[in-house]
């Protein structure tokens, strides 16, 4: 079954979370590149700048999991990690129906 994994970023105070976005670029020119990988957008909150949300959509959750231990979107991350007021947080989705 294809999944959504809900990413939300939150920069640290005073900062635009659009400081992110070269990372997030980065990530997602590596993702395409993995077996699974459907599609990606960012978005930006209107209200609370400091907030980013991903939406990755994947067709198994495998190939989420390889994802996540694949060593270049760890040093990836660890990158954006450095601009975080608090840790990311990945909420996982099945896409259509059971």
């Amino acid at each position: 079954m294809a999944i959504g994994v809900l990413i939300k970023h939150v920069a640290k105070k005073g900062v635009s979370a659009k400081v992110l976005l070269p990372h997030i670029i980065e990530l997602r020119a590596l993702a395409v590149r993995q077996p699974g990988y459907i599609s990606g957008e960012t978005f930006f909150h209107m209200e609370r700048p400091e907030e980013c949300l991903v939406i990755s959509r994947w067709t198994a959750l495998e190939h989420w999991v390889q994802w996540t231990k694949n060593p270049g979107r760890i040093e990836l991350h660890q990158n954006i990690n450095g601009h975080l007021e608090s840790r990311t947080t990945h909420e996982i989705y099945g896409i259509g129906l059971w």
